[in-house]
């Protein structure tokens, strides 16, 4: 199986730390290295730094497209691009783009003719549109917090819109939120209060998770009460004990043609459970 990882600034790890996990990765045998991005540079220079730490391919997984012009991410991808020999994938979000799906047709279009002939640029994608957008004009797509049977309905729906384009279907990748401790249970409250952030932070997501069979859940889990029991979305993604942990990562990543270890630490800053979780779910 070709893994991938990916490092979140904000999980509080120092950059001294950052290069040890991305060289650590390397001698792993990870496929390359992913960077969540702000609407701005910093995203650019960390994969910059990643790759030449370790020499590994590096990408950015998502801009937003809200927040930046279509030139000013090109002129990063294309420096980028160039610095580390064409090991580079650029993946563009709509963030908040009213009309998502249709903003993003005209984005793309203006993205493309700036960046650099052959870098590949997928579309960070939920719904139905956005998908049908990435049939048509991405090299790939990004997924994001799917279950199984989600990522199956998304590759059929990209399938057929490829194919309505008469284009290849592009490549499907997805972060998997991963966290690995000692206490498996600390692990699995890690991804399921990482996936309530999503759920409860934005209405898209909320129609995601809902979609997706967690209306209930979502329910309970925001009752004035603080009602009890387990958080059911720790199930979109892989968290528990070593030894434990990786066949949930394999099974969420069914379906995908590169999942993406999204490191979670169970602590800020945490280097220990971080190395954890790359070991855990390591390329076989």
């Amino acid at each position: 199986m070709r893994i991938a990882f990916g490092i979140d600034p904000d999980q509080g790890l120092s950059e001294s730390d950052e290069l040890r996990l991305v060289r650590l990765a390397a001698d792993l045998g990870y496929e390359s290295a992913w960077t969540p991005s702000r609407a701005d540079g910093a995203a650019f220079d960390r994969c910059l730094r990643w790759h030449n730490a370790s020499g590994l391919p590096v990408g950015i997984s998502a801009v937003p497209a809200s927040g930046q012009s279509a030139e000013f991410y090109a002129d990063n991808a294309r420096r980028v691009w160039e610095a580390t020999g064409r090991r580079f994938t650029l993946v563009v979000g709509s963030g908040e783009m009213p009309r998502a799906a249709v903003s993003m047709r005209a984005y793309l279009g203006d993205l493309r003719k700036h960046l650099p002939s052959g870098l590949p640029l997928y579309l960070a994608a939920l719904g139905p549109l956005m998908l049908d957008v990435a049939g048509e004009l991405a090299d790939g797509v990004a997924l994001n917090w799917c279950t199984p049977d989600q990522v199956a309905w998304s590759r059929s729906r990209l399938a057929a819109a490829a194919l309505a384009a008469g284009r290849p279907t592009p490549l499907v990748i997805e972060y998997i939120r991963t966290a690995v401790d000692p206490d498996g249970e600390l692990a699995l409250r890690t991804v399921g209060g990482a996936a309530l952030r999503y759920a409860f932070g934005s209405p898209a997501y909320r129609r995601h998770f809902e979609k997706m069979g967690f209306t209930a859940d979502l329910r309970r889990l925001e009752a004035p009460a603080g009602a009890p029991g387990p958080n059911p979305l720790s199930a979109v993604g892989a968290g528990g004990a070593p030894a434990q942990t990786r066949g949930q990562f394999e099974r969420m990543a069914t379906g995908v043609d590169l999942p993406i270890v999204r490191i979670l630490a169970v602590r800020p800053g945490d280097f220990e459970s971080a190395r954890r979780a790359l070991e855990e779910c390591r390329p076989n």
